[in-house]
């Protein structure tokens, strides 16, 4: 009987260390992909206020490359 539960409790162990692995695997994952998030959400922010800014500023006209190719 003591042989079966050494067994039963080396099977648990085994599968707790498992699943430990499998939660520091998951939990670097994670970490990396908060990090890809928070990039990508800085280079929106960016590219959002350079197209605002692009669009605010008011058109320069040149009269001179407005001439019609025939002048």
């Amino acid at each position: 009987m003591q042989d079966s539960s050494e067994e039963r409790l080396e099977r648990i162990e085994s599968a707790v260390a498992h699943l430990q692995h499998d939660i520091e695997s998951l939990n670097t994952s994670l970490l990396r992909q908060s990090a890809r998030m928070q990039e990508i959400e800085q280079r929106f922010i960016r590219i959002e206020h350079e197209l605002e800014t692009f669009t605010a500023l008011p058109e320069k006209r040149d009269p001179a490359a407005e001439r019609p190719p025939h002048y």
